[in-house]
């Protein structure tokens, strides 16, 4: 692991993502699994990287969605790309701008993205990136520059689900899926086919994580500030989709988690001090907005972005998959998400819902703005945030939103 080896004693003197993770070790330092999870996170990518030159096919992926499964089950390391922006800075926003011509207002994650690929093209690390078209359009012109720069790029058509769509249509839908299914897995194997007998292990271990996961999401609510803002999101937002390339080790570190939460006293101090929040957005890089919400006192205990339906093993496990793109608040429309959060507030007896997004991400600004508008007519509290997604400390002027936000809630 790439520990760092100084004691880091006040957030404040925090100056990368990597130290974030150091400095949340040390919060947690009364949880080996909470640790062993923010080690694995730490270690994800450059883990996935020395398995690949081992040996181990691995692919750059989306960091949530259908593809891991698939991908643990042809025998490949899914590795998100969303996370080389803890590794990333100023100048690598210029080498997309600069070199590849991104303009400014460009997504920062695209830019950040790209900038990554760039700098390890020729270094004998993952050369194969797996794109959705559905993801937005500026990812799919950086997969097409990519490919021009020697990448092995394969990027699946839009995945979409009106909220009509029923019946035969929808069955037209989960077949052309099944088909893109079985395109990637020529496309990395050679075979337009996959182990049916593999893919199951995996759903069946995806289920499996999910029933665990939602138990831990159970027990924070009886321990909110077990494990901090930081440490959850990581644990559910790439944890519970990639299991950080690493799944045997994932799994027993929740496993470790559960008896670590279930053995511990309920303070009824922490029950009557806690602001319940739900995150609404991706796993943004300004890592200090989330020690921003535990020194105010809120505790996420919701995120929109964990998949909350399981996928089926009674039925062929391809059409499994598919069924559960379109089930799942994913493919369609934003009012999906948008009732995802609502249950989540309910559930939750949510104060406060965090809305957050990148930088130049216009598509996804839309989502936010219209959630925001709906919780504001329903009398619940919003603040609506846009960060960078390169490496280093959040402005001073997001950090003093957040805190002001959570405190007014407490008040």
């Amino acid at each position: 692991m790439t520990n760092l080896a100084r004691k880091i004693a006040e957030p404040e003197d925090i100056s990368s993502q990597n130290e974030y993770i150091a400095y949340s070790k040390q919060v947690h330092d009364y949880s080996p699994a909470v640790k062993k999870l923010l080690d694995l996170s730490e270690d994800y990518v450059p883990g996935s990287e020395r398995a690949f030159k081992a040996g181990q096919p691995a692919v750059w992926c989306q960091a949530n969605g259908y593809q891991p499964v698939l991908l643990y089950a042809l025998g490949v390391i899914p590795v998100a790309y969303s996370e080389m922006g803890r590794y990333s800075a100023r100048e690598d926003m210029l080498i997309a701008e600069d070199f590849y011509q991104f303009p400014v207002e460009t997504c920062s994650m695209v830019k950040c993205t790209v900038a990554q690929w760039h700098k390890r093209r020729g270094t004998g690390t993952i050369d194969k990136i797996l794109g959705v078209a559905s993801s937005c359009e500026p990812f799919n012109l950086a997969w097409e520059v990519m490919r021009k720069h020697g990448y092995d790029v394969f990027s699946s058509e839009v995945i979409y689900r009106g909220p009509t769509v029923e019946g035969e249509r929808l069955e037209q839908l989960v077949k052309f899926t099944v088909e893109q299914m079985l395109d990637v897995a020529e496309w990395l194997t050679g075979e337009r086919r996959v182990d049916e007998d593999r893919l199951r292990f995996e759903i069946a271990r995806k289920n499996r994580l999910l029933v665990k996961l939602k138990k831990v999401l159970e027990l924070r609510r009886t321990h909110p500030f077990y494990m901090k803002s930081l440490a959850i999101i990581l644990t559910l937002n790439v944890g519970l989709n990639n299991y950080f390339g690493k799944p045997e080790e994932y799994e027993a570190a929740i496993d470790e988690l559960i008896v670590e939460l279930e053995n511990t006293p309920v303070k009824e101090k922490d029950l009557k001090a806690v602001i319940p929040l739900v995150w609404a957005g991706g796993t943004g890089q300004e890592f200090g907005i989330y020690e921003a919400i535990d020194q105010a006192g809120g505790a996420l205990l919701g995120l929109r972005s964990v998949p909350f339906r399981f996928y089926s093993e009674e039925i062929e496990p391809l059409e499994s998959i598919a069924r559960w793109v379109y089930d799942n608040s994913t493919a369609g429309a934003g009012v999906y998400a948008r009732n995802v959060l609502d249950s989540e507030v309910e559930r939750l007896k949510a104060r406060g819902v965090i809305l957050y997004g990148y930088i130049g991400c216009s598509f996804a600004s839309v989502d936010r703005e219209m959630w925001r508008r709906f919780f504001h007519e329903k009398g619940l509290a919003c603040i609506n945030l846009e960060g960078s997604f390169q490496t280093g400390a959040p402005t001073g002027q997001v950090l003093t939103r957040v805190k002001a936000f959570v405190e007014m809630l407490a008040a």
